[in-house]
This record gives structure tokens, sequence and C-alpha cells, in this order.
């Protein structure tokens, strides 16, 4: 349902000819008013009882903030192509009218099915022009905390692109499933994953263009809570009406949220786009050949390779939450042990490449391939 409020100092209509089979008595044929407010009503095909009650209450959050002498409900269907059929539409109508009428005492109804002339004068203060759409969704609010998801370049950049492949990585092994299936098809034992159109506002990670839901029909449950709060909004991760239904957009900024609080805010590993930055001490250090072995090993390597003093790259790395940061100079090029500092423990000692593929090993469970080049320089010409 889509509601367009105006709050006129001036309003009237007259009914003019049918413009459906399916048509209300045209009663009443005029109307004409002071100080009212008209809320212009679209009705799709989805509205029910939950999206009728949702209506009425916004409507009598505006009528309390604008404190008209009338009210108007007038069908109006040119906000939406997704259009209830008329016996529908006239129901939801009416149902809006009896209850707001309950509320508020001078409630009129223009009459359904019928070409109308009307001349409106809107009052022009901050709340004479609003518009609503009316869905099951939630509306989420823009929190100070979604700063987290910007800042991985949410919904398109590499770094997020990475990030959605590893929840739903997680997932699949945390529910033992025995894969992952694309499209409507929801097969037992697999997670099924389905992309849906957002509605409401978009936002970082919670309401993008697609929402990714994953079902899964099986005998395992998930230890993630099933919803959290951040400063502004309350977020449902998962529910389980029969099967398994997981909002991957919100499981994903529940991890983000919950390493930002972190006193180092960390990223679990294996949810890291890249698990080691290797910063060269000076321009002629090769430090491609170790990157090259942590990569043929299976671990996510980048090298600092801007143009850009060591003290920068280390404040960057640090920025960019880079869990394992190793400096190779010309010692260490030559010994083959790196001084590698660890984010999460704020740790700063010496480890071979065999001793660092190991920790990472130790605490990264999917070891998700890198999508992200070697070199920083090619990435950030990318972006």
């Amino acid at each position: 349902m889509i509601l367009l409020f105006i709050h006129a100092s001036n309003f009237s209509f007259e009914v003019k000819q049918k413009a459906t089979e399916i048509a209300e008595d045209p009663v009443p044929r005029s109307f004409s008013s002071q100080n009212t407010l008209v809320v212009f009503i679209t009705v799709e095909k989805e509205d029910d009882n939950e999206i009728i009650a949702k209506a009425l209450n916004d409507i009598n959050d505006i009528i309390s903030k604008t404190k008209p002498e009338t009210l108007v409900i007038y069908p109006y269907a040119h906000l939406s192509s997704n259009l209830a059929e008329p016996r529908k539409a006239i129901e939801v109508l009416n149902t809006v009218y009896e209850g707001a009428k309950q509320k508020f005492n001078q409630v009129s109804k223009a009459p359904f099915g019928w070409y109308k002339a009307f001349n409106i004068s809107c009052y022009g203060h901050p709340l004479s022009e609003l518009s609503r759409r009316i869905t099951k969704s939630a509306e989420y609010q823009k929190s100070k905390e979604m700063e987290v998801c910007s800042k991985f370049g949410f919904p398109s950049s590499p770094e997020s692109t990475f990030m959605k492949i590893a929840v739903m990585e997680r997932l699949r092994k945390d529910l033992k499933a025995s894969g992952i299936i694309y499209g409507d098809n929801e097969v037992p034992g697999y997670l099924n994953v389905k992309f849906k159109k957002p509605e409401g506002r978009i936002l970082p990670c919670v309401n993008e263009d697609p929402v990714i839901e994953v079902t899964y029909r099986g005998n395992n449950e998930l230890t993630y809570p099933r919803e959290f709060r951040d400063s502004v909004n309350s977020y449902v991760i998962w529910s389980n009406e029969g099967k398994l239904k997981v909002n991957v957009g919100n499981l994903l900024y529940y991890f983000l949220h919950s390493s930002r609080e972190k006193s180092t805010p960390s990223l679990p590993l294996w949810l890291s786009p890249t698990h080691v930055r290797i910063l060269r001490v000076r321009e002629v250090d090769d430090v491609s050949g170790i990157a090259s072995i942590l990569s043929s090993r299976g671990i996510r390597v980048q090298i600092d390779d801007l143009n850009d003093s060591l003290g920068n790259k280390i404040r960057r790395a640090g920025m960019d939450w880079i869990p394992f940061v190793a400096i190779a100079g010309e010692r260490e090029l030559k010994t083959g042990s790196l001084t590698v500092r660890v984010r999460e423990t704020s740790e700063q000692k010496p480890m071979t490449i065999d001793e660092l593929e190991e920790t990472i090993k130790r605490t990264d469970d999917l070891l998700i391939q890198s999508n992200l080049p070697v070199s920083m320089k090619e990435l950030k010409s990318k972006k």
C-alpha cells in the first residue's frame, strides 16, 4: 500500500464518469472542505489486515501532527503498477475508512472506480506533503553503526562480495548442508539461496538490492541469536517455521557489528577478505616471492605497493582491520623471517612463512579463495 498525504487548506472533488466495471455507488458525488488531510491511497496485491493496521497507525500519526478538521480517504491508483483487483481494493479502502472513523470524527471517502475532478490547495508547511509505502518488512533507519558496512564498500565492492560468499559458506558448514543451490527450488539438506527485491529504504548490509535469503530444510540449528539490535533498529537474523530462513545481510551485519564492538575492532579470520598484507620497507624490496608462496598455500595475501611511507602503510593496514601485517625489508628477505603484527592480540613477533601459514589455517576453517588482486595498486585502479 502506498499513501500520499496532503494537508490542504482547501480541498474539493466532483464525480465525473465511471472508470471501471466494478465501482462503488458514486456517494458522495461532490465534496468540499477546509483544513483537510487528504490521504491518496493505492491498494496493492499483497495488502492485508497487517498492512491496513500499519496504514491506520500512520494516518493517526499524521493526524496528531497536522491537526486537520477533516480527513478524506481518496482512492488513487496512480502510485503503483502492482494494483490489487478492484473488489479487494474496495474492501481494503472501506476497512481503512471504518478504522479511521474509530479514531477521528470527521472522515469522508471518495468513491472507488470513478473519474473525479479535484481541486487542492496545500498549506506548504514541513508536514503538508508526505508519502509512505506500507510493507510487512521492517523499515530500517540508518544508524551510526552501519558505517562499518560502508567501511568495506557495501553493497558492491570486491570486499563486500567476498564477505557475502563467506557468510553463505559459513552457514553451509555450520548447518552441515550438502551444498548451495541458487533459485526457487528448495532441496532438503541444501542451502537454497534466493535473491529478492528490497522493500523500503535501501541501506548497506541490511537492505541492499538484492536482498539475499537462505532457506534450509534439515535437522541442524544455528547458534547465532535470532535477532540483535544496534542503537536504532532491531534485525531478525533467522526464523524457523517449518524451515530455517536466514537473512544473509542481517547476519553479515551482525558479524560486522560484533567485530566493531571489540576493544580492537577485528573480523573473524574466515570473514576477512585479506589474511596477510605485506609491507615493503623500501621500494626495491621484492616481496612478490613471499606473496606467491603464501597465495599458493591458500592464504589470502596482499602487497601494499602504493607509493607511500612505511608509517602510512602501517596506519592504513590498521584502518583496514588487516589481521596479519607482515613487514618485509632487506633483513627479512635474507633470513626468511617476517616481522608480523597480529591485530587481534596487538603482538608483534618474527614468524617464518610456515609459521604464518600454520597460524592462519588453525583459525580459519573455511579458507575461501581470495577475490582481490595481490597488488593494492591494481585494486585501487579498479576501484
